[in-house]
């Protein structure tokens, strides 16, 4: 009997490690370590990562994901490039001057925001009342900031001076107080920022007004989940889990608006209900388009891909213009 027993004991845990195996993100040893590095301080328009973590998803796909918060668009390229981070989320418009200008070997794996939200933030006072009426302002911004980097677009297509513009670097954080508390004329802030600092406008009794790029001839793609191309040709198992686990998160955070703000701020305790619930609100707006449905969300349409690449080169005078090869993959977007 103790021999049978010794059988019938034996077969349970073959079949039990037989079910552990085949379950969904089961493997071996300990979590894989990934460094994820924001485009900015976080809001509303990280809900889907915040998710992913919170909900599991990165957990399911054998992953201990660190989020960071950023610096710029810009700030978040250079820190992948030089392999302080694993993964990146930026603003194309950021990865392409440097892939152009500085060789930097890094390029998007995943679409996030399809349609660009770059926006220039004034009071609401008289004074600034077109974009034009920014010249002899000044504008604050953060190192590597994307709309710095995109100004002279936004300056073709409105017909601002570039050179009549001021600019000064600061943090993310002072920028908001800056403008609402009249040391600055303007700041760059995506539309999602809108519902935070309009609110804090609102507390003192100021109202904010938006110029959008967009509304400006500026039709490109934007943020995207970035990686090294080291990265894409030694490990791409991780990152086909990572850009898995990030869309699981996206749609899940699509559905679920109120409880992704609450896990935003379960993780970011500084950050607000209204204004986090409101950035994802807007955020949504600019994913959730007709071009992704048609191209799959995440995807890079080669044409549009392309479209973005001429505008940017055209805007900025890049040393050369790279092909779309270079700037981005479609390879882990799930199809």
């Amino acid at each position: 009997m103790r021999t049978i027993g010794r059988f019938v004991s034996g077969g349970l845990v073959v079949s039990a490690l037989a079910l552990l195996l085949a379950a969904p993100g089961a493997s071996w040893g300990a979590a894989k370590e990934v460094r994820f590095l924001l485009d900015f301080m976080p809001d509303g328009f990280h809900s889907p990562f915040y998710a992913a973590l919170d909900k599991g998803y990165f957990a399911e796909e054998g992953l201990n994901v660190k989020i960071s918060r950023g610096y710029g668009s810009g700030d978040t390229v250079m820190k992948l490039a030089a392999g302080q981070f694993d993964v990146g989320l930026a603003g194309i418009f950021a990865l392409i001057p440097a892939r152009a200008n500085e060789n930097a070997a890094v390029k998007g794996i995943m679409l996030y925001l399809t349609r660009d939200m770059l926006t220039i933030w004034v009071r609401d006072e008289g004074k600034i009342n077109q974009p034009k009426d920014l010249e002899g302002k000044t504008i604050s911004t953060t190192p590597g900031n994307g709309h710095f980097i995109m100004f002279p677009a936004f300056a073709k297509g409105t017909g601002i001076d570039p050179g009549k513009v001021k600019w000064v670097t600061v943090d993310g954080a002072a920028m908001g107080p800056m403008l609402i508390t009249k040391q600055i004329d303007a700041a760059p802030f995506f539309a999602s920022h809108g519902p935070r600092i309009e609110a804090q406008a609102a507390e003192r009794g100021i109202k904010l007004k938006p110029f959008p790029y967009a509304d400006h001839g500026l039709r490109i793609y934007s943020t995207s989940l970035i990686a090294r191309d080291e990265t894409i040709q030694k490990d791409p198992e991780m990152l086909g889990k990572f850009v898995r686990a990030s869309m699981k998160g996206l749609r899940w955070a699509r559905d679920n608006v109120d409880e992704a703000a609450k896990i935003v701020m379960k993780h970011n305790p500084e950050v607000t209900y209204e204004a986090t619930k409101g950035a994802w609100e807007v955020s949504k707006k600019f994913m959730f388009v007709e071009e992704a449905e048609k191209d799959g969300q995440g995807i890079y349409e080669p044409s549009r891909l392309k479209s973005t690449i001429e505008q940017i080169h055209g805007a900025l005078k890049l040393k050369r213009m790279p092909t779309a090869d270079e700037v981005a993959t479609n390879q882990f977007v799930p199809r």
